[in-house]
């Protein structure tokens, strides 16, 4: 039995013994000057070392000019044909290290995979043990100032270990950038239908931050017609930057900050002002501002992340409907970035950041392509169901007055995200009383058909007119000033053209018209009483005239023409 123990003993410490005496140590070495051989007798700044063949040392290098020399030791030696290589990686690794190999006595450049290096790498380097690793020989390591990153890995690996995974981050990069990339066609394709910006922008956010990943992930210097930006650090820099700005002017749409919380939105504004001003920097200095720019965009990040949930949280507090989605599908996302965004600076070791963050990047597209795919299919229900309604106007089909008040009421809910700018116009037939005092009713009614009919023809099929009352007409046009205005001048012309025919009688008649336009936050009865009063100074004018409100105001109004 005693005998059996102490050969169970034996085992396990020939079992440990292997794993313990292949542990590897690092020693940064301070060095004053930019030295292209290794240092004899430098000061050491910092050791560490792996306890274990798997281990991976990690630590950090602020750039510097005059960058590192690294002394690395084996306490085991290894053999040429044990198929190990010393891998160093970095979430900035560029440009070339200067390595002296164990054993060898002549310097070695070895380049980042992105420029000549083993292709297996997507970050880093890979550096080769030709000789194995003597127990007694030392290995030196340069990081140059401009490769110099704020964390390093360092550790052992094999050829299938490396190829096993990269191909496998590729191929999860290339899955998450192709679904990334198909959200955001399909937030086009809504943009394209209804004109709204809140679509436009996460499609173009989504767009921005599929590149930003796939650059990152180094693949994308595999790649027909990516490869020249993957090989330019201010083009992911400046694709973060972009995919930021619409991130803010999509949150300010999303959660309804201009109604619910306008200071807040002011606040927002100007952080992405402050974004497109980085950038510009970027762009018009290149590489002259490479050594410090990315500090100031990952800043600006730290300060917008923790802002966002906070605004985040107080609308969901205030009732925007859809701040439940925002925060479910960005909060891991922030989280993820500023975590990211801390890493590039020094502050923390966050690996587990870069490799998490296109897995929340696609998680969170799902959920808020989700929420906008639910919004936009609840705004075209409104739109279906008002233009169906039964209750019309018995007299000419149109819908009537109450319908067309409560679809405006449902697009300027807080759930509607707000439409696009829309414009309220009241059209008045000039004389009316007139037409029915002298040729009867019965041509009256027929004569509002026929208006009816003709200004539907100068109308788009996403335009919606109902019969407010009497002979007066209201149409919701969803556009501009310029394009209403312009809409209200061919319902004008329409008229003066030519005159009406009824039972033998040609009625010649005018129409006077009142334009109001759509402002975020405004409620719908003070949306009418602004298209009211301008329809009250147009009919004041004269025939064929138009008058449009100004905004923020409810008793000015401008005569565009009159006869």
């Amino acid at each position: 039995m005693r005998k059996a123990l102490w050969a169970l003993m034996v085992a396990l410490a020939c079992l440990c013994a292997p794993a313990a005496a292949q542990s590897l140590k690092v020693e940064v070495l301070m060095t004053d000057t930019d030295l292209q051989t290794p240092p004899v007798g430098a000061p050491v700044m910092r050791s560490l070392t792996a306890e274990r063949p798997d281990d991976v040392i990690r630590f950090s290098l602020p750039r510097r000019s005059e960058g590192y020399w690294l002394r690395l030791t084996s306490q085991r030696s290894i053999k040429p044909g044990d198929g190990l290589m010393l891998v160093v990686r970095g979430s900035r690794a560029m440009g070339p290290l200067l390595y002296y190999p164990p054993g060898a006595a002549h310097l070695r450049e070895i380049q980042d995979a992105e420029r000549g290096g083993v292709p297996l790498m997507r970050r880093g380097w890979v550096l080769s043990l030709p000789n194995g690793w003597p127990t007694s020989t030392v290995a030196y390591v340069r990081i140059k100032g401009r490769a110099a990153m704020s964390e390093i890995r360092l550790s052992f690996a094999s050829i299938p270990e490396l190829a096993r995974q990269e191909r496998g981050d590729a191929r999860f990069m290339a899955a998450a950038f192709t679904a990334m990339m198909l959200m955001a066609v399909a937030m086009v394709g809504v943009w394209v239908a209804f004109r709204d910006f809140v679509y436009l922008g996460y499609g173009a956010y989504l767009g921005c931050m599929a590149t930003y990943l796939l650059l990152r992930s180094g693949d994308a210097s595999e790649m027909w017609g990516l490869a020249g930006m993957a090989s330019e650090p201010a083009v992911a820099w400046a694709l973060a930057t972009l995919a930021t700005i619409f991130q803010l002017g999509f949150s300010l749409r999303f959660l309804d900050l201009p109604r619910l919380m306008p200071r807040t939105a002011w606040v927002l504004r100007s952080i992405q002002w402050a974004n497109m001003f980085w950038l510009l920097v970027l762009v018009l200095l290149r590489e002259h501002v490479y050594g410090w720019w990315y500090i100031g965009g990952n800043v600006l990040l730290l300060l917008g992340v923790p802002l966002m949930l906070v605004i985040a949280v107080v609308a969901w507090r205030k009732g925007a409907p859809y701040a439940g989605y925002y925060l479910l599908g960005w909060t891991p996302m922030l989280v993820l970035a500023a975590a990211l965004a801390a890493n590039i600076l020094g502050l923390q070791d966050a690996e587990w950041a870069e490799r998490g963050l296109a897995l929340t990047a696609v998680l969170e597209s799902a959920v808020l392509a989700l929420a906008l795919s639910q919004h936009a299919a609840n705004r075209h229900r409104i739109v279906l169901l008002a233009r169906q309604s039964v209750e019309r106007d018995p007299l000419t089909g149109a819908l009537n007055a109450q319908v067309l008040e409560q679809m405006l009421e449902a697009w300027s809910s807080p759930g509607s995200l707000n439409v696009n700018t829309y414009g309220l116009l009241l059209v008045d037939l000039d004389g009316f009383g007139e037409v029915n005092a002298r040729y009867g009713r019965a041509v009256g009614d027929a004569l509002l058909q026929q208006a009816l009919s003709r200004m539907r023809g100068v109308l788009s099929p996403d335009d919606t007119i109902a019969r407010m009352e009497g002979d007066c007409f209201g149409i919701v046009s969803e556009c501009e000033r310029g394009e209403c205005e312009l809409l209200a001048r061919r319902i004008g012309e329409t008229f003066a053209q030519r005159p009406f025919r009824i039972d033998g009688h040609e009625i010649t008649i005018s129409v006077s018209i009142g334009l109001a336009m759509s402002q975020r936050g405004e409620q719908v009865p003070a949306l009418f009483e602004r298209a009211r009063f301008a329809l009250r100074n147009a009919t004041a004018a004269g025939r064929n005239a138009v008058s449009v409100a100004q905004s923020g105001s409810r008793d000015i109004a401008v005569v565009l023409q009159a006869e």
